[in-house]
């Protein structure tokens, strides 16, 4: 009976496990709907990680020796409690922490059992990321009635929700640029076509993000490489608003200080427990006869739906990874997984409310960079080999 299970989890965490993630990684891209998107990440990788931690539990407890996944787990918790006062009270939710779970472990054990086939797996889904973005740009150039910002294929429609996912694999790309010399103009080649890219969508959020990610390799790293990168990706931003003829400050702040504001005014009365998970805003802006149901602020949606109790949760996630990326400042694949981190959050700070959710962009943003995050900070913490990035 233990060799049968010990053949079924190293099958899983050797071979199923790494394809599966792939998928997840670049399915966004081929897939062509949302819906399939869906169900490819519950029929290739939750569903089989949750067969196999039943199978064989002790290869998965033993994660739990990880701080990171304490964090994740309580906030959860909680979460699902806060269904209990929640207006919705949709208690379908309840799995979609264990949406989250999976991943985290699944990573976590590919981590553990190999670190460089996951290195490898995650570097094979940027390449594939920056071919589709090469050919989502040509298409979107030769496309005589093309909408005034690019807007995506395959299950990306939105030109910001593309961001998410695209803005994703740039900063992989810099991080790596700056922790190896390891096929530098690959590298460089694969971060200049998905910056490009994220010029045409023509959002701010991810060039805004894009900055303080360079401003925290600056501080994690401090030498003459991350310096000139800094300066580079400064001149690129400029050079390519002006290039599109583009006006950054043209729309202005796009409402977000009033729909703070009135986020955060339905918050006040409810503020140390929120409204629930899954409880609906309704945000009126007056001047565009609009109705929002979005904080556009992660943070926010969170503190809304969980109070402060709940926000203090889910800052510690954060808090929690970046003051451990400052201790093993070292790691290369530590500053690549950190710098995905400090992406996901700043992006999150300008949109979104959805922190919770079935797979989609906002995956790409939160709950992908925090278990490659977990998965590397368990490598280091327990001491395996390093690998280059």
């Amino acid at each position: 009976m233990a060799g049968w299970r010990e053949r079924i989890y190293n099958g899983y965490v050797g071979y199923w496990a790494p394809l599966a993630l792939l998928a997840f990684l670049t399915g966004m891209f081929w897939i062509g709907d949302r819906s399939l998107y869906h169900k490819l990440y519950y029929a290739t990788l939750a569903l089989p990680t949750l067969l196999v931690a039943l199978v064989s539990p002790v290869r998965f407890l033993h994660q739990l020796r990880q701080p990171y996944l304490v964090l994740f787990l309580v906030f959860s918790l909680y979460v699902m409690l806060s269904l209990s006062w929640s207006p919705e009270q949709n208690y379908s939710k309840l799995k979609q922490p264990l949406y989250v779970l999976m991943l985290l472990l699944a990573v976590g054990a590919m981590a553990e059992h190999d670190m460089r086939r996951l290195v490898q797996c995650v570097a094979l889904a940027a390449v594939f990321a920056s071919l589709f973005a090469l050919i989502t740009m040509l298409m979107y150039g030769m496309d005589e009635n093309r909408p005034e910002r690019l807007e995506g294929m395959g299950a990306l429609y939105n030109p910001l929700l593309t961001t998410h996912v695209y803005g994703f694999f740039t900063v992989m790309a810099m991080g790596a640029l700056v922790t190896s010399r390891r096929y530098f103009a690959v590298k460089l080649s694969m971060f200049v076509v998905l910056l490009c890219l994220l010029f045409l969508t023509g959002s701010r959020t991810p060039l805004l993000a894009l900055l303080v990610c360079v401003g925290w390799l600056v501080l994690l790293l401090g030498d003459r490489r991350v310096v000139v990168l800094a300066a580079v990706v400064s001149l690129a931003i400029i050079l390519g608003f002006w290039g599109l003829d583009y006006n950054p400050l043209e729309r202005g702040l796009s409402y977000r200080p009033f729909i703070w504001q009135d986020a955060w005014r339905q918050t006040l009365p409810v503020l140390w427990l929120g409204h629930g998970y899954d409880a609906s805003i309704d945000i009126y802006l007056p001047d565009l006869d609009y109705l929002l149901a979005d904080t556009h602020n992660l943070t926010l949606g969170v503190i809304y739906q969980t109070g402060l109790v709940g926000g203090v949760m889910w800052l510690s996630l954060y808090v929690y990874g970046f003051s451990q990326a400052w201790r093993y400042r070292s790691s290369g694949l530590v500053i690549i997984s950190s710098v995905l981190l400090v992406y996901g959050f700043v992006a999150g700070m300008t949109e979104g409310s959805a922190f919770m959710s079935r797979p989609k962009e906002h995956w790409f943003i939160i709950w992908i960079p925090i278990a490659l995050h977990f998965a590397v900070l368990r490598k280091v913490g327990t001491g395996m080999k390093g690998v280059s990035a």
